[in-house]
């Protein structure tokens, strides 16, 4: 009995661990060209507006991100950056919204 209890307590670690180092997709906008500036990092799925402009880096990891030039996602998408590349620009973009499809 104490032998299976310690593969659960085992097993039930393992799960946790492993959650801990899920990867997803990140946009990164910059507020400034050339990286630079405040930043923030979007991960999250679904709508969320970007802002600031002035560059940015895509880490797709997994969900891709529709790219629109409004906010709060309206419109129609205008680019969508691929869940499984890497994408960067070092001048501003008019992108005023992402939606990362999870």
């Amino acid at each position: 009995m104490k032998r299976i209890a310690q593969v659960i307590t085992a097993a039930a670690m393992t799960v946790v661990a492993t959650a801990g180092t899920a990867v997803a997709s990140q946009y990164v906008a910059y507020e400034g060209e050339g990286f630079s500036g405040r930043s923030v990092v979007i991960t999250a799925c679904g709508t969320s507006n970007i802002p600031y402009h002035g560059s940015y880096k895509w880490y797709g990891d997994g969900q891709s991100g529709r790219m629109y030039n409004q906010s709060n996602a309206q419109g129609v998408a205008h680019f969508t950056l691929a869940s499984n590349r890497y994408a960067e620009q070092r001048t501003p973009v008019g992108w005023k919204s992402i939606f990362i499809v999870c």
